[in-house]
C-alpha cells in the first residue's frame, strides 16, 4: 500500500515549474506530483493586467514568488472547478468563471471538486505516494464575476475571447487569444484521457464543444494537462475522440 500524506505535509514554498512559451505566455506545473497527474495553469501578460488561467492543485504556499517580471495587476479565470485547477485562484482579487459552477468555486469541498472519490488510494505524488483525501483543504475562491459565451477578458492590448464549452463539466469555458493564436481549453481537449463519464460530464455536449473549437483560427492549443498541441495534432485528437465516443 502506498504512503498516504496529508495535504498540509505537501504544501511548501517551492516546487513550481515555470515554462516561458513566448508571446507573454507562461505555463506552470507542480513538482510534488508525478508527471501524469500534474495540471497546467497559465499566466498571460497584457499591457494593463495579467491573467492567471486555472490554478493547479495549490501545493505551493506563495505562487507570486514564481511570477515572471512584468506581471501586472492580476485577474484569474477558472476554466472549470475540479480540484486540480482551482488551487491558486484565490490569490487574485478578481476571479472569473462560469456561473454554472459558481457554488463549487465558493465552497470547494472534496466531493464537489471531484477529489473524492477520484484520488482515493490513487498514487499521484512524486515517489508514488497518495494524498489522504480527507485532509485536502483548498481555499475558497468565490467568483467576483461571471463569464459566458461571447464575452471578453480585456488585458490591455490583448483580449481573451470566451467560449462556453461544456462536456467535461457543465461550466467549462475556453479562451482564445487571437494575438498569439492560442486556445486555452482546460480539460475539454487534451492528448491524454478526456473524461466524459464523471459527474457533470456530457459526451454529446463535449462533441459539440469540439466542433466549436475546431472553427477557431488557432495555431496552438494549451490544455489543462500535457504538452502544447499544434493545429494538426489538435484536429487529430478531436477526430480520435469523436470516433471513440460514437463507436457502437
Amino acid at each position: 500500500m502506498p504512503d498516504h500524506l496529508s495535504w498540509n505535509e505537501l504544501v511548501r514554498p517551492d516546487g513550481i515549474v515555470v515554462e516561458p512559451l513566448g508571446s507573454g505566455i507562461f505555463r506552470f506545473s507542480e513538482l510534488a506530483l508525478i508527471q501524469q497527474e500534474r495540471s497546467n495553469f497559465y499566466l498571460v501578460q497584457g499591457a494593463e493586467r495579467s491573467c492567471l488561467i486555472d490554478g493547479g492543485w495549490g501545493l505551493c504556499s506563495d505562487l507570486y514568488d514564481h511570477f515572471p517580471a512584468g506581471t501586472t495587476t492580476l485577474v484569474a479565470v477558472g476554466t472549470h472547478s475540479h480540484y486540480d485547477h482551482i488551487g491558486y485562484l484565490n490569490i487574485a482579487k478578481h476571479r472569473l468563471g462560469h456561473r454554472a459552477e459558481a457554488h463549487i468555486f465558493r465552497e470547494p469541498g472534496v466531493v464537489a471538486t471531484q477529489a473524492w472519490p477520484f484520488l482515493v488510494d490513487r498514487p499521484c505524488l512524486a515517489g508514488g505516494g497518495c494524498i489522504d483525501v480527507e485532509t485536502i483543504k483548498q481555499n475558497s475562491c468565490p467568483l467576483t464575476g461571471f463569464l459566458d459565451d461571447g464575452e471578453e477578458v480585456d488585458l490591455g492590448g490583448r483580449v481573451l475571447h470566451v467560449l462556453h464549452t461544456p462536456g467535461h463539466s457543465p461550466g467549462s469555458i475556453s479562451l482564445f487569444d487571437d494575438l498569439s493564436g492560442t486556445l486555452f481549453c482546460g480539460d475539454i481537449l487534451l492528448e491524454g484521457d478526456i473524461y466524459d463519464d464523471i459527474p457533470g460530464a456530457d459526451r454529446k455536449a463535449l462533441l459539440g464543444s469540439h466542433q466549436r473549437l475546431a472553427s477557431l483560427p488557432f495555431s496552438q492549443v494549451l490544455s489543462g494537462h500535457g504538452q502544447t498541441m499544434d493545429r494538426a495534432r489538435a484536429f487529430d485528437r478531436i477526430e480520435r475522440y469523436r470516433e471513440s465516443a460514437t463507436a457502437g
